[in-house]
């Protein structure tokens, strides 16, 4: 019996089966991914409707005329004795420009420059009523942007403000509201 070695192994041939090349047809897809993006490019549009809000406030009732037969001892109607929140009622007005930016801030008529000057106002209004619920009304622009009447708000809740109530800006006698 003869033993096999690696010298003595018997030499088989392997066929080599042919190589089964797969094409991947990558031009047709590059051409269908850049259509794609293309696509989407031309198409998307900002979410710019997203971030802004539009906010319609109501107009602020007219104050109530008395009645020239009211007598001396009975309350007038609009005054601060037939409505007694009134006196500690603030007005806050808030003028926008055409883009919506703040321009003007007023506290009882009085300029104020911004919103923190306004917190600081309202917190002594708040000190000066010791005990009385301070409310705030706020007469904001039709245009005023939504971010600028949240700070406005902020800072009337920062100064301890018991309620803030939203206005549109009040029509004057003549017929106009805010410019």
């Amino acid at each position: 019996m003869t033993m096999l070695g690696p010298d003595t192994a018997p030499h088989t041939r392997w066929k080599k089966s042919p190589e089964h090349i797969v094409e991947f047809p990558v031009a047709p897809m590059l051409d269908m991914s850049f259509q794609l993006l293309a696509f989407f490019i031309l198409t998307f549009q900002a979410p710019s409707g997203e971030t802004r809000i539009d906010l319609y406030l109501p107009a602020t009732p007219a104050a109530l005329v008395a009645a020239p037969d009211a007598s001396e001892g009975s309350p007038r109607p609009g005054s601060a004795a037939s409505m007694p929140d009134l006196e500690t009622d603030l007005l806050v007005r808030a003028e926008a420009d055409e883009l919506g930016d703040l321009v003007s801030l007023t506290l009882q008529g009085a300029p104020v420059p911004d919103p923190a000057a306004l917190r600081d106002r309202l917190r002594r209004y708040r000190e000066q009523l010791a005990g009385e619920p301070v409310k705030v009304r706020l007469e904001a622009d039709d245009r005023l942007r939504y971010e600028e009447a949240a700070r406005i708000i902020g800072s009337c809740s920062a100064a301890g403000v018991d309620s803030v109530r939203l206005a549109g800006p009040a029509a004057d006698p003549a017929g106009g509201g805010l410019p």
